[in-house]
């Protein structure tokens, strides 16, 4: 099921479960076509589903293991924001837990049209480096 018809809320939710999963086809049913990612780590804000699955598949490349979860939701109308707790280790066993906010923007028929992850991004660099 894509994100129509779902609440804000459980949209965020069923995200961070089909990230968890590495399920990419099934993360990029939860977008609008032209839905727009942007993170500090990154040099640019991504555009539609295209460049999404593009980042998902290098993002969970990275990990050997990880997980991933919503640890509160704020919805007001088609904005919402959520905390994430994440835990992951790379492929040469570094560990990573970090927590971040993201914030989110959704269509009318509740496909994702944005989201903004706003993070301390050193624990990942320097896992990654």
């Amino acid at each position: 099921m894509s994100g129509v018809g779902r609440s804000p809320a459980a949209t965020i939710l069923e995200f961070f479960r089909r990230f968890d999963a590495e399920d990419v086809e099934g993360l990029l049913e939860l977008f609008a076509d032209d839905a727009t990612f942007s993170m500090i780590l990154y040099e640019r804000e991504l555009r539609g589903k295209a460049e999404l699955a593009e980042f998902f598949r290098m993002h969970l490349a990275n990990w050997r293991t990880h997980r991933e979860w919503a640890t509160s939701v704020i919805v007001d109308g088609r904005s919402a924001a959520s905390e994430l707790h994440f835990e992951g280790v790379t492929h040469d066993g570094k560990e990573v837990v970090m927590d971040n906010l993201n914030v989110w923007d959704f269509t009318d028929d509740g496909l994702i049209q944005r989201i903004r992850v706003y993070a301390d991004t050193a624990p990942i660099l320097a896992a990654l480096a």
